[in-house]
């Protein structure tokens, strides 16, 4: 792997959680940062698990992981340290209940954390791909995340996002999330737990959800949620296949290139924009070390914002998609001379450009038709 995709895979690690622990009860009410602190250290043993039940950290890297801004973290981390040991989750399974912490003992010592993990967990945390039964994300989804509840809910709807609904029991629900006593009246519930997570999860934009209020009398009795993972698969424009095929090729490197993974069906959507902005936007989180929750929405949304600009400076140009009015631009921009050229030589020279990218003769003659005039004037330097 090479250095540039080793950074972004780190920027990409993953959280594996067994299924049993997702859905685990929390005796005492967390804070995000702790939320956060305790799925870095999981997945961090993850991809190595041959360090279980060791593992550290600095506190700057943690910080830049998670997406956290502003000072303070340094002492926080600490005063973190010394709670997290007590705090205790129960996990039920089909054989056995059991409560216990999540770690052995934690260490903060000259801007790093050293975590030892509670051995009861080690099942629940490695080898999970061969049980089957797990949930994972990329840790930066949590990143910016500010409330506990948020990604507590998260994980929990995550678990069910292929089925797209889950139902809870309001009291059982208050206790996967570690409410505690806090929120009696379901109202305050409400907004300050499902709206609030319900506005973070919106903004983040990967998994969404609206719900209804089951009642029994005038008591909500239950929540149902209907799930939903964001998609980004939809095809603007009309492409050809040769030109999909040809993107794919080049595209599919340079994605490698830079450590990520994303799907063919999102790449080929992003064929419209050309190799080269894709290839800008790429560097471009490269070399600012952006923190990327979705990569591909990312993406997608930095494509479409540069495309709607580029659309207002080529508003001149007769074309009806993106791609074709970046053929015209390319063509005058390595056409440029200043030598006076008979028309029908760069109409032929045009037409054998765009047959290039897969225009047939008749269409690159209409684009001709269409846009001859300006061509003309602007490669003459």
């Amino acid at each position: 792997m090479t250095n540039l995709s080793k950074k972004n895979a780190e920027k990409r690690m993953q959280v594996y959680q067994s299924n049993d622990l997702v859905e685990a009860i929390y005796e005492d009410d967390l804070t995000a940062t702790e939320h956060k602190i305790i799925r870095y250290a999981a997945g961090k043993i993850v991809k190595s698990p041959e360090h279980f039940p060791n593992v550290s950290f600095t506190v700057a890297e943690f910080i830049k992981a998670a997406g956290l801004t502003g000072n303070g973290y340094y002492a926080r981390v600490n005063k973190i340290a010394s709670e997290l040991t007590k705090k205790r989750i129960m996990i039920k399974t089909e054989s056995q209940v059991g409560w216990f912490p999540w770690f052995k003992g934690i260490v903060y010592r000259d801007g790093m954390v050293h975590i030892q993990f509670n051995d009861v967990i080690e099942p629940y945390l490695i080898n999970l791909t061969e049980q089957g039964r797990y949930t994972k994300y990329d840790f930066p989804t949590i990143g910016h995340m500010q409330s506990p509840y948020t990604i507590r809910l998260f994980e929990l709807l995550q678990q069910y996002v292929k089925i797209q609904k889950r139902t809870f029991q309001i009291d059982k629900l208050k206790e996967h999330l570690g409410v505690g006593d806090k929120y009696k009246q379901y109202g305050h519930f409400k907004s300050r737990v499902l709206l609030k997570a319900q506005e973070e999860l919106n903004d983040i934009n990967l998994l969404t959800f609206d719900f209804q209020e089951v009642k029994q009398g005038r008591r909500v009795e239950k929540i149902e949620f209907n799930i939903k993972m964001t998609d980004t698969i939809s095809m603007e424009e009309d492409v050809k296949e040769e030109e999909i095929k040809k993107f794919l090729d080049k595209a599919r490197p340079l994605i490698k290139e830079y450590g990520y993974e994303i799907p063919n069906r999102v790449l080929k959507t992003w064929t419209i924009y050309g190799i080269e902005e894709l290839e800008y936007v790429l560097q471009d989180i490269y070399t600012n070390n952006r923190t990327v929750t979705r990569i591909d929405a990312y993406i997608t949304t930095i494509l479409k914002t540069r495309k709607k600009e580029f659309e207002k400076s080529t508003q001149n140009i007769a074309a009806d998609n993106f791609l074709t009015k970046k053929r015209i631009l390319e063509f005058i921009r390595t056409s440029k001379t200043n030598e006076t050229l008979p028309v029908w030589f760069l109409e032929d020279k045009f037409t054998s450009y765009m047959k290039e990218y897969h225009y047939t003769h008749d269409e690159a003659q209409a684009i001709w038709e269409k846009n001859n005039e300006l061509i003309k004037d602007s490669i003459k330097s």
